[in-house]
C-alpha cells in the first residue's frame, strides 16, 4: 500500500493522470483508503500546489471529500492552491464546489481569511 501512495503522489506531482487511473485500475479502493486518514496529504493537495489543476479536478471530481480535507499542517487543497499562487486552480475548485472557501484549517482560518 505505501509504494502505491508514493506512485499516487508521484502522480498527482507530475500531473500524470495516466499513472494514476492505472493505479486506480489496480486497488479501486486507494482514494477511500486515504480518505479513512484524518490528516493527510492527499492528491488532490499534492496536485493543487503544483499547477496541475486537470488533476486536481479529477480527483476532486472522484472524491470530493478531499476538498474539505486538513494536511497534517492544517491547509486544505484551496489554501496550499493560494499559498503556491495557482489561481487558475483556485478558481477552478471554488467554481467546483463555492463551499471550499468555507472551510477552516490552521488557526481556524478559512483560505480567504
Amino acid at each position: 500500500m505505501e509504494q502505491t501512495q508514493s506512485l499516487l503522489a508521484e502522480a498527482a506531482q507530475t500531473g500524470n493522470t495516466e499513472a494514476f487511473y492505472a493505479l486506480l485500475r489496480q486497488n479501486p479502493y486507494i482514494l477511500d483508503d486515504i480518505d479513512k486518514i484524518p490528516f493527510v496529504d492527499t492528491p488532490l493537495h499534492i496536485s493543487a500546489s503544483a499547477r496541475f489543476t486537470h488533476f486536481a479536478l479529477e480527483i476532486l471530481t472522484l472524491k470530493p471529500s478531499f476538498g474539505k480535507k486538513l494536511n497534517p499542517d492544517g491547509f486544505s487543497p484551496l489554501d496550499l492552491a493560494l499559498r503556491y499562487q495557482q489561481t487558475n486552480t483556485v478558481k477552478w475548485l471554488v467554481d467546483y464546489d463555492p463551499h471550499l472557501i468555507r472551510v477552516k484549517g490552521k488557526e481556524r482560518f478559512t483560505a480567504l481569511h
